[in-house]
């Protein structure tokens, strides 16, 4: 009971401490990294049982729910082509990937798959592991892929607005 409440208090300071800092992905990631750590130290890991795991899901889902507000009805009728056409191709690719992934044998082609795809980090990782999926191994592959965004996307941005500022496109 103790590793569940150490993981669980360290997590919980790890989040914290990243929210409070503005680490790219917050408070998720902060609580990932600090109860990851935790869980590689403890001699016999950690396993939460699926009532637990259903729980966090309900919540994670809520948590998206509630964000959802009417602006989101017009906007979401005029993306939808784009959206759609963006899902097929990061798809189609993430499939590709996939293949290469499970042919070299890095990894299960379902779990290369959840980690290529396109998605958020924590959706994607419960979604792996409530597949039978290596979610540990997704969760650290979105996290690679977000930090690297994060820190690519502002700076890519700034530049083609200096371009576009300049005439340059």
């Amino acid at each position: 009971m103790e590793r569940y409440l150490l993981v669980i208090v360290l997590g919980t300071v790890g989040g914290l401490l990243a929210q409070r800092f503005n680490v790219p992905g917050g408070a998720v990631v902060g609580a990932m990294l600090f109860s990851g750590i935790t869980v590689l130290f403890l001699p016999k890991g950690i396993f939460l049982p699926s009532s637990v795991r259903t729980g966090i899901q309900i919540i994670l889902g809520i948590t998206l729910g509630v964000s959802v507000d009417r602006s989101l009805l017009t906007l979401g009728v005029k993306i939808m082509p784009m959206a759609i056409l963006s899902t097929i191709v990061l798809l189609t690719v993430a499939v590709c990937m996939a293949f290469i992934a499970n042919k070299i044998g890095l990894v299960d082609f379902g779990t290369a798959l959840f980690g290529f795809s396109p998605g958020g980090m924590t959706g994607m990782a419960i979604l792996a592991q409530s597949e039978n999926h290596n979610g540990s191994f997704v969760a650290f592959f979105h996290l690679v892929r977000i930090f690297t965004l994060f820190l690519v996307i502002p700076l890519l941005v700034k530049v083609v607005m200096y371009l576009q500022h300049k005439g340059i496109l």
